[in-house]
């Protein structure tokens, strides 16, 4: 078969394995768009590298529903921001259930059961738009509480927070449809032996660039942006506090409240650049020159699962409210209940709270200025 795209070029998206027959038609490719087929003999995933995806996929699963019920249980965030992080919480957990089994019936189920993995492109397109878009939502947030605190307590009331929710997810609804109807791109079907072969996306026009982009390139560099500007901000306000100093110790405390979210968000966006390498790589290989990049095609195949396994623990490791939240969720209500009655660290005996007691009352009478014998004989007795 000839190779009709000398390059392919994935974009956003991760290249994901699959199986499903050719032996009737070599152009088993999405209805929507054009489509071709680049046949390149190698071998397939072993059951090694299977079991590495199943197991990493079922972590991420687990994971994005305990950030969810994290971030719902979590009572020290208010109004915009929890709903901000709800929705990228809620995306991830969505991507995960519905796209990641998929991913998993495509590489366990006999060639010809499931239909050409190009059909699952405009769906992960849509997701993974979701989660970037939401991504941005919350760096615009975080972007106006520190760079424009005076301002902040208008941006962050729930009119405009479902503004930035809805504006991501009309973006989100926007990739897809273009890349779903063929427009501006080819899809690319690169067969990897007899029957296992994993589709891509190839660009044609700008349009297609541009959808594209939208799903990972262009809101990830808006975040990256967006981080500089607010720890530079950051820095120059904790550098130069106001004069007085319970301001200047407030607007400290202020800031570095505010950070928390920022420093998750920086981190996962460093996480995400980790995670799209070997797919950077692929795209600068030639399709005729993939049969040699076997370990490439299977850590491509890994990275939708290693991302959004670790990605919620990043949140985790940088909030201790979401890990407090957690762990209280994860309680049985007997520990909750007790937890509630125990004495605190500091309580000591009886008779210790009795001698402080009595040395209280002793000093409020000696206080008064007025030491009458029969008086303090009373206090100490009381």
């Amino acid at each position: 078969m000839a190779v009709t795209h000398e390059t392919i070029t994935v974009g956003c998206l991760s290249l994901n394995l699959t199986r499903f027959d050719h032996s009737d038609n070599s152009n088993q490719c999405f209805s929507g768009g054009n489509c071709s087929t680049a046949e390149i003999r190698s071998g397939s995933l072993t059951t090694d590298w299977l079991s590495a995806h199943i197991f990493l996929r079922s972590v991420a699963i687990c994971t994005n529903l305990a950030f969810v019920l994290a971030v719902y249980a979590d009572k020290t965030s208010k109004g915009g921001p929890r709903l901000l992080i709800g929705n990228l919480a809620m995306c991830s957990f969505l991507y995960c259930i519905t796209i990641l089994p998929i991913y998993t019936l495509q590489e366990w189920l006999p060639p010809g059961e499931m239909p050409s993995s190009c059909t699952i492109i405009a769906p992960t397109m849509f997701f993974m738009a979701a989660i970037s878009w939401a991504d941005v939502s919350l760096s615009v947030n975080r972007t106006v509480a520190i760079c424009f605190p005076l301002r902040y307590n208008n941006f962050r009331g729930y009119k405009i927070t479902c503004a930035l929710i809805a504006a991501s997810w009309v973006i989100s609804v926007f990739v897809p449809a273009v890349i779903g109807s063929g427009t501006g791109v080819n899809y690319v079907v690169v067969m990897l032996s007899s029957n296992s072969s994993f589709c891509t996306i190839s660009t044609t026009n700008n349009l297609g660039a541009f959808s594209v982009g939208l799903c990972i390139p262009i809101p990830y560099a808006f975040i990256g942006m967006a981080s500089m500007a607010i720890y530079s901000t950051a820095y120059v306000r904790m550098r130069n506090p106001p004069a007085n100093a319970g301001e200047a110790a407030r607007v400290k405390r202020m800031i570095n409240k505010r950070l928390v979210i920022v420093k998750a968000m920086l981190v996962s966006l460093l996480w995400n650049v980790v995670c799209s390498t070997p797919v950077l790589l692929t795209t600068s290989v030639p399709a005729d020159d993939i049969r040699n990049q076997t370990l490439i095609n299977n850590l491509n195949a890994l990275i939708p699962g290693l991302l959004y396994a670790l990605n919620p623990l990043i949140y985790f490791w940088i909030s201790p409210a979401y890990r407090q939240s957690f762990l209280s969720l994860t309680r049985c209500p007997q520990q909750k209940k007790t937890a509630k009655v125990a004495p605190s660290a500091t309580a000591g005996t009886s008779s210790q709270n009795q001698g402080a007691s009595v040395q209280s009352r002793v000093t409020s009478v000696m206080k008064s200025g007025k030491v009458d014998t029969k008086v303090w004989i009373n206090s100490v007795r009381k």
